[in-house]
């Protein structure tokens, strides 16, 4: 497996498993749970494949939505005639919305909504009665919908090919909505945010102004703003494929104006990281890529005369970059990743502004694994410095992708002494769930295995003191947590948690919050107070606190991929509706919100 292969983006279709046991003591035992474990959750998950993988299926009618092909396991109904289409093959057709549960079924498209029941003739269009020739009918792997009846009643066409058994399903593209700033008031941030795949940036501390469109297209990923704010980093596709190989590295300033490509080659995905002093930015760039392997150079690019430029820190060497990238609180250096090849043990590394590098830690033979065994720790990522730089929060990542995707173990290491200080259990490799409180006094991680955020996920609190490192859990018993944001004096976490669901994963309610009633909570002085009400079917994420601590920007969600943003005034528990319907990014197993909102508090506006 090759570097590129840890690349979260590019894993896919891998199987779900609840029984991955990622202890990392005990190397050879470990080996064999883990295999293991791997094997079973494909028996015991064998049978709901076949939904997921329709399209594999041999002698169906194929389904097209709006040209792109679905799957063919469609089918006639026997008794009427009716072309059948599996509910799992119109899922991703544009604009269409639905939710099916207790046999109860409703679509809406093209403004127009559609209601029935499972097994039943009838239905309800627009408020109206109707009778249909065949309703919705149980098929051998779950749900099945009148393809013609269903979506002309919703304003779609419909096309049936005899020579090709196809069943062709167009329907209107939704005309790209414009937002809008709802508040005339002026407020102390300034926002940058992702829509219909465009970058859009939102000055709010001027009264009444509204979003401005970035002329830019197939939108990635945002990295955030530069510590003075005046630039915004983002990753832009290199093409319309929606999975690309290749992504390239853009800034803009912060009035939405002179865009600028950093770099014309591609990078690994979240490997860009500003400086926390200057306007310099961190990333791996792909040197060149071969049948068994991709080499990437460590780069930074910086603001010169006026223009930017990049500049090589390391080539590739003997022994490969890994993902892991950090900067030194001092903004003089970065600590990076070696991955465990034929040769060396996993490795960080510390590189400086002029390429100068020493070692910081190689993981120890006996915790890494042999390579020549197949199965070891190939590389330390995820890397959190604390603000003195004494401490790294990192995981360690095994050479399985999917494997990784059910959780790996999380460490703290003290650089000062250069050991692995404690380990504190299995938890998803996401960045923005491991924060160090300001004073370094303090980690907040988000711990638990399995790759669904909405089981199994709880707050663990880290205490760092004389008498070393400390860990105490704050999870509640069937609740879930998620995204610990610190106050700026550690002494306030702020986090979302809710009632622990799967409901979510059932077909025909994908497009569902994945726990409903999901609220903002912030735990002091050992007291946990609920700080936001959202409706029953609503979750609330928290996305930024100000550095003041007085206002926290928030996400209320109405769909896994869409909501409301708001602010909350902490002091009065006062909130302000920014912006209507602003896209969320569900992630590649649609159960965790990488952010596609970034913050940039404006101090001047900030008492």
């Amino acid at each position: 497996m090759n570097h590129h292969d840890y690349n979260y983006r590019n894993i896919r279709g891998s199987v779900i498993s609840k029984y991955t046991v990622c202890c990392y003591s005990g190397v050879l035992m470990k080996k064999i749970i883990l295999l293991v474990s791997f094997i079973l959750s494909i028996l015991i998950l064998s049978p709901v494949i076949p939904v997921q993988g329709a399209g594999n299926e041999s002698g169906g009618i194929r389904v097209y939505c709006n040209g792109d092909f679905q799957g063919s396991t469609a089918y006639i109904d026997p008794d009427t005639g009716v072309g059948m289409v599996p509910l799992v093959l119109i899922q991703g057709l544009p604009g269409l919305r639905l939710d099916v549960r207790d046999n109860q079924a409703w679509f809406a498209l093209n403004g127009r909504e559609l209601s029935s029941t499972v097994g039943s003739n009838t239905c309800v269009i627009d408020g109206q009665n109707k009778t249909w020739r065949c309703g919705l009918q149980l098929w051998r792997y779950g749900i099945a919908v009148p393809g013609r009846d269903l979506f002309e009643s919703l304003g779609a066409s419909v096309r049936w090919d005899e020579n090709e058994r196809a069943i062709y399903i167009t329907a209107p593209v939704p005309t790209p909505t414009i937002p809008e700033n709802l508040s005339p008031s002026s407020l102390p941030l300034r926002v940058a945010f992702i829509q219909d795949e465009q970058l859009w940036l939102l000055d709010a501390s001027e009264p009444e102004a509204q979003p401005s469109l970035v002329p830019s297209r197939n939108m990635e990923q945002i990295i955030g703003w530069s510590h003075d704010g005046k630039w915004l980093a983002y990753l832009q596709r290199s093409s319309d494929d929606r999975y690309p190989e290749d992504v390239i590295l853009w800034v803009v300033s912060s009035d939405g104006q002179n865009p600028q490509c950093l770099d014309v080659l591609p990078i690994t995905y979240g490997s860009p990281i500003w400086s926390p002093t200057e306007n310099t930015i961190a990333y791996q760039a792909l040197i060149r890529k071969q049948e068994d392997s991709v080499d990437w150079s460590l780069r930074i690019a910086v603001q010169e005369n006026g223009k930017w430029q990049h500049h090589e820190l390391l080539q590739p060497a003997d022994q490969p970059l890994g993902l892991g990238l950090a900067w030194f609180p001092d903004g003089q250096s970065l600590v990076v990743s070696r991955v465990h090849d034929e040769d060396h043990l996993p490795e960080l590394d510390r590189v400086d502004l002029q390429g100068k590098v020493s070692c910081l830690l190689a993981l120890p033979a006996d915790l890494a694994g042999s390579y020549q065994d197949g199965l070891y720790i190939r590389d330390i990522n995820g890397l959190k410095l604390s603000p003195d730089g004494r401490y790294l929060a990192c995981f360690l990542g095994i050479n399985s992708a999917s494997l990784n995707s059910d959780g790996m173990s999380l460490q703290i290491i003290d650089l000062q002494e250069k050991s692995l200080s404690i380990n504190l259990g299995v938890a998803l490799g996401y960045r923005e769930w491991v924060q160090w409180s300001a004073d370094s006094e303090k980690l907040a991680a988000i711990i638990g295995s399995g790759r669904m955020a909405s089981t199994n996920k709880h707050l663990e609190l880290v205490q760092v003191d004389a008498n070393g490192l400390n860990i105490k859990d704050l999870g509640e018993a069937s609740q879930v947590d998620n995204k610990p944001i610190w106050d700026a004096n550690s002494n306030t976490l702020y986090f979302s948690r809710g009632q622990e669901s799967e409901a979510w994963l059932e077909e025909g309610r994908h497009q569902e919050v994945q726990v409903p009633g999901q609220q903002i909570f912030c735990s002091r002085d050992e007291q946990v107070q609920s700080l936001s009400e959202p409706g029953n079917e609503q979750a609330d994420y928290p996305l930024s606190l100000s550095p003041d601590g007085q206002y926290l920007l928030m996400q209320r969600l109405d769909y896994i991929d869409l909501g409301d943003l708001w602010l909350m005034n902490l002091e009065d528990s006062h909130m302000v509706k920014l912006m209507d319907n602003i896209q969320a990014n569900a992630g590649y197993y649609g159960s965790y919100f990488p952010d596609m909102i970034s913050v940039y508090w404006i101090k001047n506006n900030i008492k």
